[in-house]
């Protein structure tokens, strides 16, 4: 039987929690504090209007060794979570993280050893949380592994084995590091634009005005990446439009939107502030992003 803690239970973490609950070879424990339980108890989660039986559990309540943590979080709650994460784990632990980003499996690397860390990554999920009730069309491909993958581990079979079961589309990249890039590159640009402008996916997908943003903002992106030795190309940003943005549902919404319709603190700290501050070290003019940033983070005083 694997054993496996989600830290997390939002949007995305309530996705994948239901979807991995229904595994009859994985015990799940969906790991909160105890407000956040009393909550979540009381309230329930509901995805696509069907009540999920997850079990949630502070860290006290967890009695087996745990095989894998997956934090499904915010950048903005991660040290909290890495923080309840501590005392369920052991040495045979690994860590998957799926936030967005590149950051984050620096940071559980430096709490928890480098060798215990997967990389890991959504794409393409349309997951939305209102309450206590989610929804979603498309369930997204989930990228995880190593760093580099030219061998797939045991510990990344076993996971992809996991995931397999549980219905959850998932690909083992050979470089993991770029995948991460890709993805914060699509983050970048289509999040604050989407936020700005009040925009779901599919106005957002079908407006020439704001998709030429996006690609701009992505096209700064891949400068900056290209810089740190991360060989991203432009093709791939209408590859992400033509491939993967036609997928996701019309009524969905990006993470941010979500927190700016909410007035809570988005993740632009982590998306276009770490591109102007990566460029700024490398002398690369960024405007878009500059101006993106600009516009989320006067949106946030507001609050």
């Amino acid at each position: 039987m694997m054993t496996i803690a989600m830290i997390g239970i939002g949007a995305v973490g309530a996705v994948y929690a239901n979807l991995l609950n229904q595994d009859e070879t994985t015990e799940l424990y969906c790991v909160m504090d105890d407000k956040r339980k009393e909550r979540y108890v009381r309230e329930g989660m509901n995805v696509n209007g069907k009540e999920t039986n997850l079990n949630y559990v502070t860290p006290s309540e967890v009695n087996k060794g745990i095989d894998y943590v997956i934090f499904t979080v915010k950048n903005t709650q991660l040290h909290a979570a890495m923080d309840l994460a501590q005392s369920i784990v052991d040495e045979r632990t690994t860590f998957l993280s799926l936030l967005n980003g590149i950051d984050s499996e620096r940071e559980l690397s430096e709490r928890f050893g480098e060798d215990r860390v997967l990389y890991g990554l959504t794409n393409g999920i349309d997951a939305t949380k209102n309450l206590h009730d989610v929804f979603y069309t498309y369930p997204g491909t989930l990228y995880f592994g190593e760093k580099r993958n030219e061998q797939i581990t045991e510990r990344v079979q076993q996971l992809q084995a996991v995931f397999e079961r549980a219905q959850i589309p998932s690909v083992v990249p050979v470089d993991m590091e770029r995948q991460l890039w890709h993805k914060f590159m699509v983050n970048v640009g289509v999040n604050a634009v989407s936020a700005i402008s009040r925009s779901t996916h599919g106005v957002l997908r079908d407006s020439e005005e704001l998709l030429n943003v996006s690609k701009r903002a992505m096209n700064e992106v891949i400068q900056v990446a290209n810089a740190n030795n991360i060989d991203l190309t432009e093709r791939m940003v209408d590859e992400f439009f033509e491939n993967v943005w036609t997928k996701v549902g019309y009524s969905g919404k990006t993470s941010m939107l979500q927190d700016i319709e909410a007035k809570r603190k988005s993740e632009n700290d982590y998306f276009a502030k770490r591109v102007i501050e990566m460029a700024k070290k490398h002398g690369i003019p960024v405007p878009v992003n500059e101006t993106l940033y600009a516009f989320v983070h006067h949106e946030e005083k507001r609050f």
